[in-house]
Parts: C-alpha cells; structure tokens; sequence
C-alpha cells in the first residue's frame, strides 16, 4: 500500500470537498459524469492543484480528449475563459491559443 504524506492527504481531502459541491454533469458534454478535471494539470501548474477554479467534473470520454487532444481542448472557449480568468499565461500556454 502506497502512503502519502500529511501534506499531500490534506490536499486531497480538500479536492475531495471541492468535488462534492460540483454538479454532477460533464462541463463538455453534459452526460453524467465523476472524473474531477484539472483544466491547468497538476503536474505542470501545481499552484493550481486545489484552486477551485481550476477542478470541474467531466465524463471520463471528455476528460481523455481534453489531456489528450489540443484541437479539442482549443475547442473549449467557455473552459478557456475560466482559466484566462485566473491564470493568463497558463490558458495561452496549455490551450496554445
């Protein structure tokens, strides 16, 4: 069994919360959906790793395509707005816009 450290627990109770409070729904797609999506990812911004801003739900086809495919993420203009609005250099430089 893998352990963590304290810090890292504490940071993911507090997705765990931010996720609770989500709607249910994919952000994309709208079909129902558990997946809690970083729009900035973790491993490159992980300033961003519990800022509620960044953390939406999206069914598991959406959230594949959106870390996979640039085309589609470049297609995403609301969830690129939301990341303008809190990181301006992340949105250009992750949705390469």
């Amino acid at each position: 069994m893998r352990t963590v450290s304290k810090t890292q627990a504490k940071k993911n109770r507090e997705v765990a919360k931010i996720k609770r409070n989500l709607n249910k729904r994919c952000i994309v797609c709208g079909k129902y959906g558990t997946d809690a999506a970083h729009l900035l990812p973790k491993s490159t911004f992980p300033e961003h790793y519990i800022n509620p801003l960044n953390i939406v739900i999206m069914c598991r086809d959406c959230h594949n395509l959106y870390d996979n495919d640039i085309q589609f993420r470049q297609k995403q203009t609301e969830l690129y707005k939301r990341v303008l609005s809190f990181d301006e250099c992340g949105a250009y430089r992750y949705f390469k816009l």
